[in-house]
């Protein structure tokens, strides 16, 4: 149990680091795709409007879901350290 919980939390950490980057530094793709810049949304250019949207409430509801999750995984934790705990109460009588 012990490692598949190590193992849960580094799928965790690569996972969010993974999604996380390009969401952050989303700016970059514009850079990088230079034919990406034409266009424009809402009146503004794409090469703008789209980083503040996908930085601002793009990682704002990836970090609700990582909450989510990492929160879900401290329950599993905890499932397992509580039950360590009552093992070893009962072998110390």
């Amino acid at each position: 149990m012990k490692e598949q919980l190590y193992k849960k939390e580094l799928r965790n950490t690569v996972l969010f680091v993974l999604i996380l980057l390009p969401l952050g530094h989303f700016a970059q793709f514009f850079k990088l795709f230079p034919s990406l810049q034409g266009g424009s949304m809402w009146g503004f250019p794409v090469h703008y409007i789209v980083p503040i949207l996908v930085g601002w409430f793009g990682l704002l509801i990836l970090a609700i879901i990582m909450a989510v999750v990492l929160n879900k995984f401290d329950d599993e934790m905890d499932a397992y350290t509580s039950s360590l705990e009552d093992k070893n109460s009962g072998d110390t009588v």
